[in-house]
């Protein structure tokens, strides 16, 4: 298994999905952000908290599902590039 972000690339988390729901929801974000929580039943502190949150940012409005869809590309070209990297 590799323990260093492969290409320099880190595997995105909650916090990666806070910045972005942040970063697009602007001066509503944080209500946005709070409501996700609640929803998702996260606190925001929780280190395997992503793959709750992404099914609740999917079924959420269309800014927030495209932030969830950057999110799942993010994770899968991280997979894949951990894995190329280990056979290399």
């Amino acid at each position: 298994m590799v323990t260093s972000a492969p290409y320099g690339l880190s595997r995105p988390d909650l916090d990666d999905a806070r910045a972005a729901v942040l970063r697009v929801h602007a001066g509503d974000g944080p209500r946005v952000w709070n409501d996700l929580l609640h929803t998702a039943g996260l606190t925001g502190k929780e280190p395997g908290g992503l793959d709750r949150m992404l099914v609740v940012m999917h079924g959420a409005d269309p800014s927030t599902r495209l932030c969830a869809l950057a999110l799942k590309i993010r994770i899968t070209a991280h997979t894949e590039l951990t894995a190329t990297h280990s056979i290399l």
